[in-house]
């Protein structure tokens, strides 16, 4: 986080002391968030204010797994808290991402395929958890050899009621070198955005907000699914502006409309 803040608002990110930032969960998943992604992500920046006398913190917040459609491509998303207490500011910003090596297997004890598996996730550049299927309160953390995930997995396995341990990706910043990078670019989009300023207020964060559906069809100008534009918002003062879509479109495909597909012969 610290080039961008640093080149683009002069800022410098200082690192939160005796700040315990599982209580607002793990990705291990021995603790669950308290509340949704987003709103979490804020929770955990304002944690600042418990430990230094600073008006403005920042936070991250992940989320990775499989996707619902394509359930053997993993991918994620990343969000980004900016909160200025002086000024009642509040700024959410996110990237979704396929950049991942999220993957979780499940093993039973003796398993031949561990070493492998822990080797296709980037084991040991990239950590791992073991967790015992049927107990997930208590994961195997900073496991340094491929000897040790062997033997958490045939551990935890034994421990299970079903005698079957899981092995998944570490996705901890400090243990996951792509989650970093992905990061580093959310930096750059949040700091770029703190550079707007409201026109109406002047507070910093003026950008995209919401998105207006119901770009015309291209046959009978009824409005479709498809975004006809933008806006960009002040979360202060609730100042909104509209600006057109970025890749200038000004009509929908005829096969996006219910219009002409139903009057469609056949």
């Amino acid at each position: 986080m610290a080039p961008p803040f640093r080149r683009l608002l002069g800022a410098e990110i200082v690192t939160a002391p005796d700040v315990d930032t599982d209580q607002l969960g793990t990705f291990s998943g021995e603790i669950a968030r308290p509340a949704p992604v987003v709103e979490t992500c804020a929770l955990k920046a304002e944690l600042a204010f418990q430990t230094m006398d600073v008006d403005c913190a920042i936070a991250s917040e992940g989320s990775y797994g499989p996707i619902d459609r394509l359930p053997f491509r993993p991918s994620g998303v990343e969000i980004m808290a900016f909160v200025d207490r002086r000024r009642g500011l509040k700024i959410i910003e996110t990237m979704a991402t396929h950049r991942t090596n999220w993957r979780l297997f499940t093993f039973a004890s003796g398993a031949p395929e561990v070493r492998a598996a822990a080797v296709s996730m980037g084991f040991p550049e990239y950590g791992v958890f073991v967790i015992a299927n049927k107990d997930r309160s208590r994961p195997i953390k900073e496991l340094a050899s491929l000897d040790e995930v062997v033997a958490a997995v045939d551990r935890e396995a034994t421990r299970s009621e079903d005698g079957k341990a899981i092995l998944i990706a570490d996705m901890r910043a400090h243990r996951n070198p792509t989650r970093m990078k992905v990061l580093r670019a959310l930096s750059w989009k949040l700091a770029k955005r703190l550079q707007c300023l409201c026109p109406k207020c002047g507070v910093p964060g003026f950008g995209h907000t919401g998105s207006r559906r119901g770009l015309p069809c291209e046959g009978c100008s009824a409005p479709t699914h498809w975004i006809d534009f933008e806006i960009d918002g002040c979360t202060v003062c609730g100042h909104a502006a509209a600006r057109p879509r970025k890749d200038g479109r000004q009509i929908a495909s005829r096969l996006s409309c219910k219009s002409c597909r139903s009057a469609s012969p056949g």
